[in-house]
């Protein structure tokens, strides 16, 4: 599986959660309810403000009490329950996503498959990444990592989905197989990148018992591994001759 599918896996999950949050986790449907019965004890005080009060006399008539307002004094509205509802806060804008950066010119992959219907678990795969030099690190997969350099030489993922490893389910982690890929350009040469990887690879499947597949899930033969060798070089050529 390539750096760009495990990319478009990572968007979906966020865009799931960001969608469970909007429609389950929005605060003004909880506050609409209130909402509406201030407004009502808002009507009621406004109407009762509006109607004059008329003060007893000793003849039994009623006298309309003063306005404060004919006074020149205002009003407190503070006395009243208005009952209004506090704008929401405005939301923070997204952060501007980086721009993707061109697709690469090649993706040579591998794949280990498990034998006789077994499954690798969590304690294997670490014990056979671990063994061969790889760390656990971005978008959740191992990657060979050259030093001096961020940009892997190779990597190594789940073939299953999502794609991606759990950092704290290795106790219940099980797959049938992994995938092993490289892309092109990379920090070193595609010739030796590719004999490091094939390396790995086989010694990866010595320890799961894993059959090892080309990038066609075909058997890996010698034939595939010539042809494969010679477009790496083929590759360099290109790169290293002069505009």
């Amino acid at each position: 599986m390539d750096t760009s599918t495990l990319r478009w896996i990572l968007i979906g999950v966020g865009i799931i959660v960001i969608a469970s949050i909007f429609l389950f986790g929005n605060p003004e449907k909880r506050r609409k309810p209130k909402a509406s019965r201030r407004e009502q004890r808002r009507a009621r005080s406004l109407k009762a403000a509006a109607t004059p009060r008329r003060e007893p006399t000793l003849d039994g008539t009623a006298v309309p009490a003063e306005d404060p307002g004919e006074k020149g004094e205002p009003v407190n509205q503070g006395e009243l329950d208005i009952g209004a509802v506090e704008e929401p806060a405005p939301s923070q804008p997204p952060r501007p996503r980086k721009p993707a950066g061109p697709p690469p010119d090649m993706i040579v992959s591998l794949f280990l498959l498990a034998r006789d219907n077994h499954v690798i678990n969590g304690a294997e795969l670490l014990q056979a990444t671990v063994s061969t030099g790889m760390e656990f690190g971005d978008m959740g997969i191992f990657h060979r990592l050259p030093e001096g350099s961020e940009q892997p030489v190779f990597s190594l993922a789940n073939a299953a989905k999502p794609g991606y490893f759990e950092r704290d389910a290795w106790n219940t982690f099980e797959t049938s197989g992994v995938a092993l890929f490289m892309t092109l350009p990379g920090p070193v040469y595609a010739l030796d990148a590719w004999e490091a990887m094939l390396a790995t690879a086989r010694r990866i499947g010595e320890i799961l018992n894993a059959e090892l597949l080309d990038g066609d899930r075909s058997p890996f033969t010698r034939q595939r591994e010539a042809q494969i060798r010679e477009e790496m070089r083929e590759y360099d050529r290109k790169k290293s001759a002069p505009a």
